[in-house]
C-alpha cells in the first residue's frame, strides 16, 4: 500500500487526502493547527465557476493604484522589504496582460469542469455539510460596476463555459433576491450553476470521512523540513521524523517555505481577508450575493449571514483590526433592503491569510526533479471552488503516475 503524507488540513489538503484514501493509499494528514481551522474556516464558501478567473487581470494594476490613492478598503497593500514580495509584484504585473489572463481563465475553466459533479459525489458519500444550490447574484449599483463581471461572463462563454448567466435590472435582481434594495441596485448577473457551502462544516465532514476511511490526522504537528531518503521522503517535525513514499504539500501559505527548498520558484504571499457572521432583520439572502463595487460576498447559512471580503496583500498575520467587522457591514449596507444586519452590535471579525500565487494560478502537480513530492497550494480565493477538482486531478498522478492534461498550466515548476 502506498504511504502518502499530506501536509495541511485545510479544504485543499483534506480534499486531496480524501481522494487518495479512496484510491487505496495509506494516508496521514499533518497540520500545524487543527483541521479546517486556518484560512478555510471563515470564508464565504462559494463554489463559483461563473466568476472563476486569475486575480491578475487587465486593468488590475490601475485598479490597485486607485484603491491605494483613495484609501479603499477592498484592496490594501502592505509593502514588504522582501525580494520575494518584489518578485511577486513583478510577476503579478506581467500576468495582467490580456493573453496571459485569457490563458489562465481557460486553464481554470478546464480544471473546474467537474466541480459541481464532485461536490455531488461528497454528498453521495455521506459527507455532512451545509450546501445551497440557488446560484450567485452579482449586484452592482452602476452599470460600470457590473462591467468587469459581464466581460468575464462573455469570456467564459466564448471559452466554452455552458452555465447559464442572466443579466437583470435592479427590480429584477431584487425580485429574485429580496435581500437587495431595488432602488439602490442598478443591474445584476444571476449565475444559475453556482453554489455555496459552510466551509467549516465541509472541512469537518471531510476530516470525519477520512477517519472512517482509515486515514490518520495529526494536528498541532508542524513540518519543518522535507528530505529525500531511501527512495521515499522523511518529514521532520518537533514530534519526530515521519517517513512516506509520497508527500503532497497543501499547507496554504506555509507551503511556500517547504516548496522553495525544493526548487519551486513561483512566489506565494499572504493576502488577508475578513468575514463576520451575523443575524439580522428581514429575509436573509437566498443566493450567494456579490456586491460588485464593494467587492464583498454574502452567504446566508442556517445560523447567520456571513459577509466576507477585503484583499490585504502582504499582511503577515491573521489577526483582524478591531473594527474590521463593522467596516464590512457598513460597506454592504447601501445594497441591502429586505435584510439588514442586527443593530445591537457587531460580533468580532474572523481573518485568514489566503495563499496568493503571483500569476493567479495554483500550484498543482509533481515538483520537478523531486520524485514523490507534489504540490497543491496557492489557490488564493478559490480554495473551496477548486479543492475537489484539484484532488481529483492530482490523486491519479500520485497513485499511478497518470498525468491529466488539465494540470499542465498549474505545473509547480513553471517560471514566474
Amino acid at each position: 500500500m502506498t504511504q502518502v503524507c499530506v501536509v495541511g488540513a485545510g479544504v485543499v489538503g483534506l480534499a486531496c487526502a480524501w481522494e487518495l484514501a479512496r484510491g487505496g493509499a495509506d494516508v496521514v494528514v499533518l497540520d500545524a493547527g487543527t483541521a479546517g481551522a486556518g484560512v478555510s474556516r471563515g470564508n464565504a464558501g462559494w463554489i463559483c465557476p461563473s466568476i472563476t478567473a486569475p486575480l491578475p487581470a487587465p486593468g488590475m494594476v490601475r485598479e490597485g493604484l486607485r484603491q491605494l490613492v483613495t484609501r479603499g478598503d477592498a484592496f490594501v497593500l502592505r509593502p514588504q522589504a522582501d525580494p520575494t514580495f518584489a518578485r511577486w509584484l513583478w510577476t503579478f504585473r506581467r500576468s495582467c496582460a490580456p493573453a496571459r489572463y485569457e490563458a489562465g481563465t481557460r486553464a481554470l475553466l478546464a480544471l473546474n469542469r467537474r466541480t459541481i459533479e464532485l461536490y455531488d459525489t461528497y454528498r453521495a458519500a455521506g459527507i455532512p455539510f451545509e450546501m445551497h444550490d440557488t446560484g450567485l447574484v452579482v449586484a452592482a449599483r452602476t452599470r460600470e460596476g457590473l462591467a468587469p463581471y459581464r466581460e468575464l461572463a462573455h469570456l467564459l462563454h466564448r471559452l466554452g463555459y455552458d452555465g447559464r448567466i442572466d443579466e437583470l435590472d435592479g427590480p429584477e435582481a431584487a425580485g429574485i433576491e429580496p435581500a437587495l434594495d431595488a432602488s439602490a441596485v442598478d443591474c445584476a448577473l444571476h449565475a444559475r450553476v453556482d453554489r455555496f457551502v459552510r466551509p467549516e462544516e465541509l472541512t469537518a465532514g471531510l476530516a470525519g470521512s477520512l477517519r472512517e476511511l482509515g486515514a490518520e490526522l495529526r494536528e498541532h504537528t508542524t513540518v519543518s523540513a522535507l528530505r529525500r531518503a531511501n527512495g521515499g521522503w522523511v518529514l521532520r517535525t518537533a514530534n519526530g521524523d515521519l517517513r512516506a513514499d509520497n508527500v503532497v504539500v497543501a499547507a496554504g501559505l506555509g507551503s511556500a517555505r517547504l516548496l522553495r527548498e525544493h526548487g519551486v520558484r513561483m512566489p506565494l504571499v499572504g493576502a488577508r481577508g475578513y468575514s463576520v457572521t451575523i443575524t439580522g432583520e428581514g429575509a436573509p439572502p437566498t443566493h450567494a450575493v456579490y456586491l460588485a463595487e464593494a467587492k464583498l460576498g454574502l452567504s446566508a447559512f442556517t445560523t447567520g449571514v456571513r459577509v466576507a471580503g477585503v484583499f490585504e496583500l502582504g499582511a503577515r498575520s491573521a489577526t483582524p483590526p478591531a473594527r474590521a467587522g463593522a467596516k464590512l457591514l457598513a460597506a454592504a449596507e447601501p445594497y441591502l433592503g429586505g435584510w439588514r444586519p442586527r443593530a445591537d452590535g457587531t460580533p468580532p471579525a474572523w481573518a485568514g491569510l489566503r495563499p496568493a500565487s503571483a500569476d493567479g494560478l495554483p500550484l498543482i502537480g509533481a515538483v520537478p526533479g523531486r520524485a514523490g513530492l507534489y504540490a497543491a497550494a496557492g489557490h488564493t480565493m478559490l480554495g473551496v471552488t477548486l479543492a475537489p477538482a484539484t484532488a481529483a486531478a492530482l490523486a491519479p498522478l500520485v497513485l499511478h503516475g497518470e498525468r491529466v492534461p488539465e494540470l499542465a498550466p498549474f505545473d509547480p515548476g513553471r517560471s514566474p
